[in-house]
């Protein structure tokens, strides 16, 4: 069986970068050849080769080709490899830059990948915040209120406009379950399932019709936008494409308030987003 791993880095040379995503490209710049190094060392446990993929002639090539679109390119070439990919290995992993492995326990044997893999939270309302939810339930906020305080990226507003875009398809009573697409794994079977990359248009068509439709109210319409993960599940939602939701320590993440303790040395797959490795790597040592 031929396996491969994979990650994606392409440094971030905007100027004029906000505090938050100057972090970022410090953070990773200053950790990455451990973060790459602890990716190598868990491609050997999986009988896998690993590749990393930069900023060279063929992603440049690539965003030329779909820079006039309103999508992350980035998050679009990241499905595209691993469809790519999907034509060439038996089995394929991705991992974002942020995810360390902290397992030798192999990703290839330990779950079917006749089904694609990846961890989806599922987020209904009770992923709002402890205040909101009262607040909203006893009646004393509104729906466009609470709405109008979430950005694009929030998990409820990211599930509920995979529910509008099913339901332009006539797909109704639909979960609330959004893939988060860091850790991603499948053969290359299930993989082709998928067709992402042919199906970006339509899916940007069936987007915009979303909007214009305001099913849910104007308030989160507006939010709506192109998003490799809202696209993602809603392919595996229309074509009920068969799919396994990871268990959480597979991929756990931890977001910039989540507070990094020993309890990680128990996880598989921690998904690092808001960045804090020097903590992280001091739980993980001791």
């Amino acid at each position: 069986m031929k396996n491969i791993i994979y990650s994606i880095y392409i440094k971030n040379n905007e100027p004029n970068l906000s505090e938050k995503h100057l972090f970022t490209k410090t953070q990773l710049e200053k950790h990455f050849d451990r973060l790459i190094n602890v990716k190598k060392e868990y491609a050997k446990h999986c009988n896998a080769k690993f590749i990393l993929y930069e900023n060279d002639t063929q992603y440049q090539k690539f965003r030329k080709k779909y820079e006039g679109l309103e999508f992350d390119v980035i998050n679009l070439y990241k499905i595209h490899l691993w469809e790519r990919l999907g034509k060439e290995y038996d089995n394929v992993l991705y991992l974002d830059l942020d995810v360390i492995p902290n397992t030798t326990d192999n990703f290839f044997e330990t779950f079917d990948m006749n089904k694609i893999c990846v961890y989806a939270p599922n987020a209904t309302i009770e992923t709002w915040s402890q205040k909101d939810q009262k607040n909203y339930k006893k009646g004393k906020v509104d729906f466009e209120t609470i709405i109008s305080h979430k950005d694009k990226y929030n998990e409820y507003v990211k599930a509920m406009c995979k529910k509008a875009m099913l339901a332009t398809d006539n797909k109704f009573n639909t979960d609330y379950l959004i893939a988060n697409t860091a850790i991603l794994g499948a053969n290359s079977n299930a993989i082709s399932k998928l067709k992402f990359t042919d199906r970006l248009r339509d899916m940007i068509h069936t987007l915009n019709k979303s909007k214009e439709e305001k099913l849910f109210g104007e308030a989160i319409s507006k939010l709506f936008f192109a998003n490799n993960e809202i696209f993602f599940h809603y392919l595996l939602d229309k074509d009920n494409i068969d799919w396994f939701n990871l268990p959480k320590d597979w991929h756990t993440y931890l977001m910039k308030k989540d507070k990094i303790t020993s309890d990680l040395k128990s996880v598989k797959m921690i998904h690092l987003i808001n960045k804090r490795f020097e903590e992280l790597w001091s739980i993980l040592c001791n």
